[in-house]
């Protein structure tokens, strides 16, 4: 059974002319809507959505860009910057260091003894006592000397580039003459240590 292909066309416009013309017009209408509907849900809102995120996109690269100028505009104040931490770091260090250097120590308050004519009997180390980031390093030190060259040795311990913290001492006379008093100084002192990451 074959299908009548043939349409038409006079005829048809001739069925379309019988119909009223509001429901022609409401038919177009309606057309013209769904045609409308059709391009803002599959072209129009999309190509608004992916127009919003480019603009947010671009503020943020914007944003970016601005920061970036701003830190090269600023570069060498921010090396300045960086260079003076770096020096106060180090000698931050010197005074608190991250190694274990006790017996570089004991060699500077030996040659400042030495320096000044006190004599050093012991020096003995005691156990760290761990802090936050460093350790506190204490030792028991016996000295003798006259009071003046002791006076000159606690200077000089003072101005080593570690810190060194002089406790409780203990004087005594050890021989007394009528020119000169030797003292025997007896008592604790703490240096420190960097602890440098260590459990």
């Amino acid at each position: 059974m074959a299908l009548d292909m043939n349409v038409d066309l006079d005829e048809k416009l001739e069925q379309l002319a019988k119909v009223p013309k509001t429901i022609r017009l409401a038919v177009v209408c309606a057309l013209l809507v769904s045609i409308a509907g059709a391009y803002w849900y599959m072209s129009y809102q999309p190509a608004q959505a992916r127009r919003a995120e480019l603009v947010t996109q671009a503020q943020e690269l914007q944003r970016t860009l601005n920061n970036a100028r701003a830190v090269a505009n600023n570069l060498p104040a921010f090396e300045a910057e960086v260079a003076e931490l770096e020096r106060d770091l180090d000698l931050a260090l010197k005074q608190l260091p991250n190694r274990k250097q006790f017996e570089d120590l004991l060699q500077d308050i030996s040659t400042a003894g030495k320096k000044v004519g006190v004599s050093i009997k012991t020096i003995d180390r005691s156990k760290e006592v761990k802090r936050d980031f460093y350790a506190e390093v204490p030792f028991n030190l016996e000295l003798e000397g006259t009071y003046h060259d002791l006076a000159r040795f606690f200077e000089m311990v003072a101005t080593l580039p570690r810190i060194v913290n002089v406790g409780a001492l203990q004087i005594d006379v050890q021989k007394e003459t009528r020119t000169a008093t030797r003292l025997k100084v007896s008592g604790k002192a703490t240096t420190f240590r960097f602890l440098s990451g260590e459990a």
